[in-house]
């Protein structure tokens, strides 16, 4: 299980084509696991496994910190992260500008509002991103950084209403997100 924000239609699409033109790039020799279009979204928090009680009391965390929040926009950043490192990149993301202390904030309210609960790890760092894919090999890293510094971005934004709690179904055919419930801001 996982809190995330989830994206709009549009901004999946958008990112979906990035995803294909840093595949189709050969000049780094690179194979990357996508993330796929429908399980595109902001990651605010890792949970694991949970059982029914640890689940109601992250859902009660969750409705309180809702209730402080209105909506809000988030713009996508103009370039490309690496984790952990250029030189041996394993998770390629992309970022958000407008709308980044918002989300910071959340994560840290939801930090507080959890820190005291045995099921509950807190973080050390959080970065405000979105997995467009992990790295199962590439050969010349560096080919793969000018690439993605040359990628044309445009301005594409969306309204984020809500948190969810979600959930991750693995399948033969990878995993399958769904939403265990949804945390609406005041309106």
């Amino acid at each position: 299980m996982f809190i995330a924000i989830n994206l709009d239609k549009e901004i999946k699409n958008y990112l979906s084509n990035i995803q294909e033109d840093i595949i189709n790039y050969n000049n780094a020799q690179l194979k990357m696991k996508t993330v796929e279009r429908r399980n595109l979204h902001i990651s605010i928090k890792f949970l694991g496994d949970l059982n029914r009680l640890e689940i109601e009391k992250i859902s009660l965390a969750l409705q309180k910190l809702s209730s402080k929040y209105q909506p809000f926009r988030i713009n996508l950043s103009k370039r490309i992260g690496i984790f952990p490192s250029t030189k041996k990149p394993r998770v390629i993301w992309i970022g958000v500008e407008k709308g980044n202390s918002e989300v910071e904030k959340i994560y840290h309210d939801i930090e507080r509002e959890l820190q005291g609960e045995s099921f509950y790890d807190n973080d050390k760092k959080f970065t405000t991103h979105i997995t467009l894919g992990r790295v199962k090999y590439i050969k010349y890293p560096n080919n793969l950084i000018e690439f993605m510094k040359e990628i044309g971005f445009k301005d594409i934004s969306q309204m984020v209403n809500s948190v969810e709690l979600m959930e991750s179904n693995l399948t033969t055919k990878g995993p399958i997100y769904g939403v265990i419930s949804q945390y609406p801001f005041l309106q």
